[in-house]
């Protein structure tokens, strides 16, 4: 199965879907000039092929009073027994939102989430207590801004547009209690639930279970719903790129060339590491050189080196906040 082979129905509804994950069918199907009952049906296709895989909730860390810290791990002395145990530890870990296989120079990349330094290094102390002994290298950066883009690609049109979704950037920590934390986690990767479901998740009326989630909506600590796709199963490969500038003049004007690639769908900056991170989805290797070759070509005195990896497995996605 590749993106090529869906029809275009199919095409627009994840490209819409992509967008906001929360639309309803009826909306949806008023957008692409189809039946309600047939996006319905479209949808749960694409579900049971495993094209769309869940729903996760977008929200601004920096404004729910958290930090991610990125680790990078090379492995030594393992055994198949030994590095399951340390992906079901590392799957368990609330502190652990993302953990990826991947390949280079470093075997796995965790994405940590953390209220402050302190949290993140007792983290830290407790992974090397249980398996430091396994680890022969090891990296990690603190981030300071991640945006997620929508997918162009999915759709290729003259009115396709590419929206960001800030999880990360210098923001001042709203003031939110329990009932908003509880929400933030069952939205965490149930974006689509209804206000019904909401509701009784929370041990609240639908009036109230509207009100916190319109709430957190207008203070921008949820800035998107958006569907998880299954790129394998869209014919695509996804590469992590690490960029060096030789000078920064023009940073701005590279910067924003390389994310409204149609095919850069995050960017992050991080203290310690490259002057710009992005992941590409892409559809294979070659397309993918083919893109940094363009970059480098139409920057060649700005863009010093580049850096990357791809993707073995996915283990864990879930920016789970209210622990």
């Amino acid at each position: 199965m590749a993106l090529e082979d869906l029809d275009l129905t199919d095409r627009k509804i994840l490209s819409e879907l992509d967008k906001n994950a929360r639309i309803s069918y009826s909306d949806l199907g008023k957008k692409i000039r189809v039946a309600k009952e047939t996006v319905k049906y479209r949808i749960k296709n694409l579900e049971d092929r495993d094209i769309i895989s869940g729903y996760h909730t977008v929200v601004n860390l920096s404004k729910a009073g958290y930090t991610v810290y990125r680790l990078y791990l090379r492995l030594q002395s393992t055994s198949p027994q030994i590095e399951k145990q340390l992906a079901n530890y590392l799957i368990k870990s609330r502190n652990v939102v993302v953990f990826y296989r991947i390949n280079g120079p470093f075997n796995i990349v965790l994405g940590i989430l953390a209220r402050n330094n302190w949290e993140f290094e007792r983290f830290w102390n407790d992974l090397k207590k249980h398996y430091g002994r396994y680890f022969s290298k090891y990296h990690f950066s603190m981030m300071t801004e991640y945006f997620e883009f929508s997918r162009p690609y999915l759709l290729i049109s003259k009115d396709s547009e590419k929206l960001s979704f800030p999880t990360m950037k210098q923001s001042e920590p709203e003031n939110l209690d329990e009932l908003d934390f509880k929400l933030l986690y069952y939205l965490s990767d149930n974006a689509r639930a209804s206000l019904v479901s909401i509701a009784k998740y929370l041990n609240v009326s639908v009036v109230t279970a509207r009100y916190r989630l319109k709430n957190l909506i207008s203070k921008k600590v949820i800035v998107g719903f958006r569907p998880i796709f299954n790129l394998h199963a869209l014919g695509r490969e996804y590469f992590k790129v690490d960029i060096w500038f030789s000078k920064f003049d023009r940073a701005q004007e590279i910067i924003q060339t390389i994310i409204s690639h149609p095919e850069v769908a995050y960017t992050e900056r991080s203290i310690i590491l490259s002057d710009l991170e992005v992941d590409i989805e892409t559809k294979n290797f070659e397309s993918f050189i083919a893109i940094m070759d363009f970059f480098q070509e139409k920057f060649p005195e700005d863009i010093r080196d580049y850096s990357y990896y791809s993707l073995v497995k996915n283990y864990k996605m879930k920016y789970a906040l209210g622990f």
